[in-house]
């Protein structure tokens, strides 16, 4: 079975093979020197701080929110799908005063600078750089960038399903990812990227208080048990995405350009708004065709947020070949025809 799926994604047996190792004591020189080569590879990827902590893409975000949004902050938040909706879940439980814009494509730079503009109280822009439920890419991410700067506002960025593969230009502040995704390694590890320091002056979990991280990367330790075996995967994973540089870019793509020109389905994200690691397509029968895909051994993702029970989701991230797509578009084809 592959797995064509917005993450986990279909691991290359080099880093399947990297995890099968003895964890070693996470305060002794060894761990020491596999989290230097991890945090050195994650740093020439993205040239701001990386931080290493357990868990999920949903857990980047959180600490993300927590470490830079006090309750009673008004954040600004850009929503066209799931994952949008979940970041503003969490900013109003932190106890932020949302301004919301949900539309069915992501607002423009100058839209948002425009409501900068009319309302300086805004202290944050909470944005979604890939959104995995719709297929969407921010691209117009340096233009934003350039805003948030202009009005002196903190730019967070979920990156979770983009990152690296849909590059991101320097600038932002904060950015939210995992390790499960476009980073080509296991579900384990949350990974944030800090070019501004926390302001979090409300408390903050201490599972998820990034000034305790930072104070012991000082000694390239943790302060609490880190995920030891995902370091080994993104050992591996890092270097072979450092070594292919731009071409890695190309190689999502290329895959998601041959959906969208191959494929018999409705797009949902517009052409220019479309991921290089997620194709989304509108679907009347995403269940027939999840489980036809199943029988000739593959499998992918349904649909999410107002597309759930009428979309189909393929992840082109991971240990997949052209000749793969080739036989998930003629199966679908069959099926959807």
């Amino acid at each position: 079975m592959k797995y064509l799926t917005p993450g986990p994604v279909q691991l290359p047996k080099f880093v399947v093979d990297a995890v099968a190792k003895q964890p070693p004591f996470h305060r002794g020189d060894e761990f020491r020197n596999l989290f230097k080569s991890v945090l050195d590879k994650l740093n020439a990827l993205y040239q701001a701080q990386p931080v290493v902590m357990p868990g999920t893409g949903t857990l980047a975000v959180d600490t993300m929110i927590y470490n830079y949004v006090n309750p009673g902050e008004k954040v600004l938040a850009l929503v066209y799908g799931e994952f949008g909706k979940r970041a503003v879940e969490t900013a109003k439980i932190r106890g932020a005063k949302l301004i919301e814009i949900e539309r069915d494509t992501p607002p423009v730079p100058d839209e948002v600078e425009d409501i900068l503009r009319k309302d300086p109280e805004i202290k944050a822009v909470l944005v979604v750089y890939n959104e995995t439920s719709t297929g969407i890419a921010y691209k117009q991410m340096k233009r934003l960038i350039d805003v948030a700067k202009a009005y002196g506002v903190l730019l967070l960025v979920d990156g979770v399903s983009g990152f690296p593969a849909e590059p991101l230009p320097p600038g932002v502040d904060v950015m939210a990812t995992a390790s499960h995704k476009a980073l080509l390694a296991p579900p384990g590890a949350s990974i944030l990227y800090l070019a501004a320091e926390p302001r979090a002056t409300a408390g903050v979990p201490p599972s998820m208080d990034l000034r305790k991280f930072i104070k012991s990367m000082q000694h390239l330790e943790t302060p609490y048990t880190p995920p030891i075996p995902i370091l080994f995967a993104l050992d591996v994973s890092l270097s072979y995405i450092l070594e292919l540089g731009a071409r890695y870019t190309d190689i999502h793509r290329e895959r998601t350009e041959y959906l969208y020109s191959s494929l018999k389905l409705r797009p949902i994200p517009p052409p220019s708004t479309r991921s290089v690691t997620v194709a989304a397509f509108h679907c009347e029968k995403p269940k027939e065709v999840i489980s036809k895909l199943r029988e000739g051994g593959y499998v992918i993702a349904g649909g999410m947020y107002k597309y759930r029970e009428k979309s189909i989701r393929i992840g082109v991230m991971g240990d997949i070949t052209i000749d793969d797509l080739k036989k998930v578009v003629d199966i679908i084809n069959n099926v959807a025809r």
